[in-house]
């Protein structure tokens, strides 16, 4: 899928920065343990290209910083 303008100017943004209006969020994730994370990261999905965006939190990969991806795994098919 193609990125929005707004997608594109968010990945790799400090994750400070909040998402752009067609972000719509849509959970939270880690991988890990509670006691040792290895990512933690926000869910959003842009309602106007569909693409998934990741606020990574201090423990994601990368930390602190905006990212694209896949859907998550439990997201249902249309």
């Amino acid at each position: 899928m193609d990125l929005c303008e707004a997608c594109r100017l968010l990945i790799g943004e400090p994750s400070s920065k909040p998402p752009h209006a067609d972000l719509s969020p849509c959970g939270a994730g880690m991988f890990g343990t509670a006691s040792n994370p290895i990512k933690v990261y926000n869910q959003y999905k842009c309602t106007f290209c569909g693409n998934w965006l990741y606020q990574n939190t201090a423990d994601g990969d990368p930390p602190n910083e905006w990212r694209m991806g896949g859907a998550p795994i439990d997201t249902p098919n249309p």
